[in-house]
């Protein structure tokens, strides 16, 4: 699965990951498994202000998603 990361997330880990996902799971199992993948964004990944796009929709932590999903994770961005 091909993962992409804005913002903190990217300066974290990367702008993109290719992650092995064995079977479907949802955006919130997901980042459970990000999470303990790569400990240094499991705090920044949980914040609920943490947007998951999949098929270039916004969509919630149930939704479902396989292991041919493209998905994003846009973090909060602050402008002045």
């Amino acid at each position: 699965m091909k993962i992409n990361f804005y913002g903190k997330l990217a300066d974290i880990v990367g702008r993109d990951l290719d992650f092995e996902l064995v079977g479907p799971c949802t955006i919130g199992e997901l980042r459970e498994r990000l999470s303990a993948t790569y400990p240094a964004i499991a705090s920044p990944l949980q914040d609920k202000r943490v947007r998951a796009c999949v098929r270039r929709a916004v969509a919630s932590d149930d939704c479902r998603i396989s292991p041919n999903d493209e998905v994003e994770f846009l973090a909060p961005v602050s402008g002045g």
